[in-house]
């Protein structure tokens, strides 16, 4: 349930954590597009890309809460079957995650972290990867902004695993109940910043479909309403 106008825990935090795929950018739609048509499918519409992502990550989130034991493969073809691709054989190895295509900035996210870093927070990405975060987020127009990326390749640790938080706030010298979480999954980012103690997780949630009484934003931009 989105809740834009919730004004957020006392005290203000110091440090705002985030996300990368689906928080500050998503698939880059013309990679994706030419990735697709080289093995004749069909383009799709970027507006479809996007709500592809958000529901399929929705569903994945879901899944793992009621115990189910998934690889992120399963993320990916849920993905492309919203998308309304029918895959030919070998593709998903050849798609690898969509490596290098994860560039694509989310509209208003640079501009939140540009002004959350004039405002006086602190700012830092940890992001479940393949050891090229920092590249797509430099790539997207991220680059200088972020005190600190964590890959989850580069640490060995991945969300929803509360330890990659705390690599984290040890780097940053931040203790939890002054750090929020920002990211696009119920379980990974909500539930390992729960777990990790943080004093907040927001989670984006464009289409509503995470979980009654979760504070969450549909658009990155509302993060300042949140945020003192």
């Amino acid at each position: 349930m989105s809740n834009s106008r919730f004004q957020g825990p006392d005290p203000r935090p110091d440090l705002v954590l985030f996300d990368a795929g689906g928080t500050l950018v998503l698939i880059d739609p013309d990679r994706f597009n030419a990735f697709v048509t080289g093995w004749n499918l069909s383009a799709v519409d970027p507006d479809r890309l996007t709500e592809a992502h958000f529901q399929a990550m929705s569903d994945y989130a879901y899944r793992l809460e009621a115990g189910e034991h998934l690889e992120f493969r399963w993320w990916i073809e849920r993905f492309f079957d919203l998308a309304g691709l029918v895959l030919p054989a070998d593709i998903l190895s050849a798609f690898g995650g969509g490596r290098g295509m994860w560039n694509f900035p989310i509209p208003g996210a640079r501009e939140v972290v540009k002004d959350l870093r004039a405002r006086g927070y602190r700012v830092a990405v940890i992001s479940n990867s393949d050891g090229t975060v920092a590249e797509a987020l430099d790539r997207a127009g991220f680059g200088g902004l972020f005190e600190l990326v964590i890959d989850s390749v580069d640490v060995g640790i991945s969300k929803p695993d509360p330890a990659i938080f705390e690599v984290a706030l040890e780097a940053l010298d931040v203790a939890p109940g002054k750090a929020w979480y920002v990211g696009d999954s119920h379980f990974h980012d909500v539930g390992g910043a729960r777990a990790a103690g943080l004093a907040a997780s927001v989670l984006i949630d464009p289409l509503g479909l995470g979980p009654a009484g979760q504070l969450s934003v549909k658009r990155i931009a509302q993060l300042r309403d949140l945020l003192p």
